[in-house]
């Protein structure tokens, strides 16, 4: 999954620090990000980015082992040889699972910075505070945190089948999971029985959490679930999804696990089935 990167180290403490030469910088443009598909380092460096276009206004986001990269506040106008502004998607396949956890997360931070101006109870412009990554009004007081949004992704099994969907105005032929947001009061569980009744009138007993994964692209913390059927009959929720059915376990196809939860919990029932043990060879 994105957010598995090896032996190297993200650390997203928050530091009331600048950027040096060497350092990683993020440009984002109308949600695209600067990124050279074509070299090892794919994000310019702080020296580069001031070169052309002097005097921007930076905020330090995580690092990677060594690395700092921090975000160059607003739109920005940076012009680099060899360098584009390409969709941060594209990252999942022209970097490595570290390239594209900075874009996602980068993506993340910027959006929040970018949508965070004035404070919603007085309407003062907000300030950076300085101890930690949060937005503070200077006249009332109130507290602006980055906003994350928790969600779940369930693998809904009947037996040795699971309940795969495709999402309506997707990718034809792509199928996923049972999937939604939280709503006020919930608790994931809850969350699990009542979209996998909405998208499909399934009921589901047996509720067991699998892991989580940060999804920067779109503001989310996902947290994986697997339940077992109470009943079998389908009725798919047509806003929601273009179609769901039960896949047995030997024919759904084989893909890379790639970056997203979704494909890890797929896969993995493919090849463990609904016991979780590894099927006799």
């Amino acid at each position: 999954m994105i957010q598995d990167i090896g032996d190297s180290f993200f650390d997203n403490q928050f530091r009331n620090i600048q950027p040096e030469a060497g350092d990683t910088v993020l440009c984002f443009r109308d949600n695209l990000l600067l990124t050279n598909a074509d070299d090892d380092r794919h994000y310019p460096a702080y020296e580069q980015v001031e070169r052309a276009a002097p005097g921007g206004r930076y905020t330090y986001l995580f690092s990677l082992n060594s690395e700092k990269v921090f975000l160059r506040r607003g739109e920005s106008d940076a012009v680099l040889e060899g360098f584009a502004y390409l969709r941060v998607n594209m990252m999942s396949t022209v970097g490595s699972r570290a390239d594209a956890l900075i874009a996602a997360t980068g993506l993340h931070l910027y959006r929040w910075y970018r949508d965070n101006h004035v404070c919603g109870r007085c309407g003062r412009e907000l300030e950076d505070d300085g101890a930690e990554r949060m937005l503070r009004c200077p006249d009332c007081g109130n507290m602006v945190f980055p906003k994350i949004c928790p969600a779940v992704i369930v693998g809904v099994i009947n037996g040795n089948s699971l309940l795969l969907t495709s999402r309506a105005g997707g990718r034809a032929g792509h199928f996923a999971l049972v999937s939604g947001f939280t709503e006020i009061g919930e608790s994931m569980e809850r969350t699990v029985e009542r979209e996998v009744m909405e998208e499909c009138g399934v009921r589901v007993t047996n509720i067991r959490y699998y892991k989580s994964q940060p999804w920067g692209f779109s503001g989310d913390a996902l947290m994986g679930f697997y339940c077992d059927a109470v009943n079998t009959d389908i009725t798919v929720d047509e806003h929601e999804l273009a179609q769901a059915r039960w896949v047995k376990r030997e024919d759904i196809p084989v893909t890379s696990v790639g970056l997203s939860l979704t494909e890890e919990m797929i896969q993995r029932f493919r090849q463990l089935g609904p016991d979780g043990v590894l099927p006799a060879d």
